[in-house]
C-alpha cells in the first residue's frame, strides 16, 4: 500500500476531507495527520496478531492509547489516535523515559501474572526475513543469509526474565509529556520477550544516528533506578539483534542505490562490531 492510498482510506474511514490531511510517517504502519488533534495509523495488513496486540495495548497506561475502536476498509485496519508531537529532540535527559519504560515492564508483569493478556511471543529472525523478502536484492542471498544467521546466534543471548515489550521504542516513538509519564507510541509490535530488549532501539538510535553524544546512559540510569540493573551480556546480545534489524528494515525501504550501498555498509558494520556512526 502507498502512503498515499492510506491517506485515502483514512480520509475515507473517518470522514475527513483529504485535502487537509497529510502522511506523518510511513513505514509497516503508515501514519495520517487527519487534523490538528486526530491522526490515524493505517496498518496495510493486519493479521492474526493485530487484534491480540490492538487489544492489549489498552491495558497498559504508558502506551498512547487510541481513541475508538479500528476501522476495516480496503483491506487495511486503520485505527484513531490523539495527535501529539513524538520525539526527544532537545531533551537532554532521558531518565524519564527509561523510569517509565520500567513502569512500563511492572505493570505488563502483573499483567502477565494474571494472564490477562494475549500476546505473540517477539520474534526478531520473522521480522527480519519478512523485511529482507520485500527487497531481496539490496543484500543479495549472501548477505541476507549472513544477518540472519546473525540473529538466530544472537537472540539466544537475549535472556532475563519476560516482559511485555513495546519492541520499538526508538526515541521517535516517545511523547515526552510534561503533565504526567511519558509514553510510547506506535505499538504494533507489542510482544512478549526479555525485558531488555526494550533498551536497545533506544541505544542504537542514540549511538548510531544520533547528532550528539548519546543520552542512552541517562535513559538506563532511570530504568535501573526501578528495574534494578541490567545484565551487559544480555544487553550487547539485544543491541546487536536490534541494529542487524534496523538493516533489514532499512533494506527494505531502499528505493534507490544511495539506500541500498548505506544498508550494505551498515551489515559489515554490525557483523564485524564496528560501533561507529550511521549518520552520515
Amino acid at each position: 500500500m502507498t502512503p498515499d492510498e492510506a491517506l485515502a482510506l483514512a480520509c475515507a474511514a473517518f470522514d475527513v476531507h483529504p485535502g487537509g490531511a497529510h502522511v506523518l510517517r510511513a513505514a509497516d504502519a503508515i501514519t495520517i495527520a487527519l487534523d490538528e488533534d486526530h491522526v490515524a495509523r493505517v496498518i496495510p495488513a493486519p493479521d492474526g496478531d493485530t487484534s491480540r496486540v490492538l487489544a492489549a495495548a489498552l491495558l497498559l497506561p504508558r502506551l498512547l492509547q487510541r481513541l475508538d475502536d479500528p476501522v476495516e476498509r480496503g483491506g487495511a485496519l486503520i485505527v484513531a489516535y490523539p495527535r501529539v508531537t513524538p520525539g526527544l529532540d532537545g531533551v537532554a535527559d532521558l531518565a524519564p523515559a527509561g523510569a517509565s519504560l520500567a513502569a512500563h515492564h511492572a505493570h505488563g508483569r502483573t499483567l502477565l501474572h494474571r494472564d490477562a493478556v494475549d500476546l505473540p511471543a517477539f520474534d526478531p529472525l520473522r521480522l527480519a526475513k519478512r523485511w529482507l523478502a520485500q527487497a531481496p536484492a539490496v543484500l543479495g542471498a549472501e548477505g541476507g543469509s549472513d544477518l540472519l544467521r546473525a540473529v538466530e546466534a544472537r537472540w539466544p543471548l537475549v535472556t532475563g526474565a519476560a516482559a511485555v515489550l513495546h519492541a520499538d521504542a526508538h526515541p521517535a516513538n516517545w511523547f515526552a509529556d510534561d503533565a504526567g509519564p511519558w509514553l510510547m507510541l506506535d505499538p504494533e509490535y507489542l510482544s512478549i520477550g526479555p525485558a531488555v530488549y526494550d533498551l536497545a532501539p533506544l541505544e542504537v538510535v542514540e549511538r548510531r544516528l544520533g547528532a550528539g553524544p548519546s543520552r542512552f546512559a541517562s535513559a538506563r540510569g532511570g530504568y535501573e533506578d526501578l528495574e534494578g540493573p541490567v545484565d551487559e551480556a544480555a544487553l550487547d546480545a539485544a543491541i546487536g539483534v536490534r541494529e542487524l534489524l534496523a538493516v533489514a528494515w532499512l533494506a527494505a525501504r531502499a528505493a534507490d542505490d544511495a539506500t541500498a550501498e548505506r544498508a550494505r555498509a551498515r551489515l559489515g558494520d554490525v557483523l564485524a562490531g564496528r560501533p561507529g556512526s550511521w549518520r552520515a
